[in-house]
């Protein structure tokens, strides 16, 4: 029962932490996406519940020896790719005395780590690992100033944690995990004997993970499947595009790091591009307007609030790069128009005279990273 309050309190306090970063967004926090680390140090700390059920000799079990206690673990690992990651765990158990004076257990394991949704904030996974238990009685009933140590293999480990990405290189995640163990070398009262004994020891904790170095992989989400065939002499019906304005006939130009200006604009507008026809657009996953952007919005804002086009409307259209879902990339498209509006209706354009519309991936032409960044924009047309 302990066991069962323990990670539900630790569960209970990793939503809080991701329900507090929600309220900043609209979006589903646990749900945005991230770029994946890869080729990178991990450290991970961690420190929870922990407890021992089973045998350390034929005529004694762990619960004669110790209570439940708390435990703290040291991984260091090798993120390989964005899914996997090997390396080696240390941890350390203070128990509570039961029969005697003090209990204490050392576990050192190897194991690899499985990642089953790494691009995104809420990202579950599984480690897999082998190694060896030391467990140390000391004073048992009647026994005063022995010292038991009892050590084997530990022969499999496994923990299951959900990692709350707060950024792309920390992470917090509640954990729950168990060991199948075998004691076999028994030494205290001045012998040594040999016994293969079976125990359990099982944990509920939170851990920390710091990501150092490496790379970041920005990972394709899957495309859903195609439709099945529609029988012979049935039409289809055509699936519903979730976005209603047509895209723009004009091409517009690149102007800035995260603008395509049209040419109507730029003519009428007579604005000063100096040389950034080429500049990288929004990075990715990302919203945020850039200061080489300003100069630009600056000038569009003097155009139609006293140049001009003072009586003019604008359409601003946010466009992203073909990863991901249609809704997301929707949403993202979305949020790009809007910074554009904001900053625009803060340099004095009437907010009723700009339409902001995202055409998310919908018309993105880009193939790998060269082609993509010219995909992340907003569009200043016309209306």
């Amino acid at each position: 029962m302990r066991f069962i309050i323990m990670f539900g309190g630790v569960v209970a306090l990793t939503a809080l932490c991701a329900t507090a970063r929600a309220q900043e967004t609209t979006e589903s926090y646990l749900a945005q996406h991230l770029r994946a680390p890869s080729q990178a140090l991990e450290l991970k700390v961690g420190t929870g519940y922990t407890q021992g059920i089973g045998m350390l000799t034929p005529s004694r079990t762990l619960a004669d020896a110790s209570g439940a206690g708390i435990g703290a673990s040291v991984d260091i690992d090798y993120r390989l790719n964005h899914r996997w990651s090997i390396g080696g765990e240390g941890q350390f158990q203070e128990f509570g005395a039961e029969q005697n004076s003090s209990a204490r257990g050392l576990a050192f394991t190897g194991g690899v780590t499985y990642h089953f949704n790494p691009v995104v904030r809420g990202d579950p996974w599984l480690r897999l690992g082998t190694g060896f238990r030391i467990f140390y009685d000391n004073n048992p009933t009647g026994q005063q100033g022995v010292h038991w140590l009892r050590d084997g293999f530990d022969v499999v480990s496994a923990k299951v944690g959900y990692d709350v990405r707060v950024s792309e290189d920390v992470a917090i995640a509640p954990v729950i995990g168990a060991d199948l163990n075998l004691f076999i070398w028994d030494n205290g009262i001045g012998q040594t004997t040999t016994s293969a004994q079976p125990a359990t020891f099982i944990y509920a904790g939170l851990q920390g993970r710091f990501d150092i170095g490496g790379e970041q992989e920005a990972v394709v989400a899957r495309a859903p499947p195609p439709p099945p065939p529609a029988p012979m002499g049935v039409t289809a019906p055509q699936p519903q595009s979730p976005i209603s304005p047509a895209p723009p006939v004009e091409e517009p130009k690149p102007v800035s790091p995260s603008l395509a200006v049209s040419e109507d604009i730029i003519r009428e507008c007579k604005l000063n591009l100096g040389s950034l026809d080429k500049a990288p657009k929004f990075d990715f996953d990302r919203s945020d307007l850039l200061p080489a952007d300003f100069d630009v919005l600056r000038q569009i804002s003097d155009c139609f609030t006293t140049g001009p086009l003072k009586d003019e409307g604008l359409r601003l259209v946010g466009r992203t790069d073909p990863r991901g879902t249609v809704e997301y990339n929707q949403k993202l498209g979305m949020k790009r128009a809007k910074q554009v509006a904001s900053f625009l209706e803060q340099s004095g354009v009437d907010a009723s005279r700009m339409e902001e519309v995202s055409r998310g991936k919908l018309d993105a032409r880009g193939h790998d990273e060269a082609t993509w960044v010219l995909d992340r924009r907003v569009d200043i047309l016309e209306r």
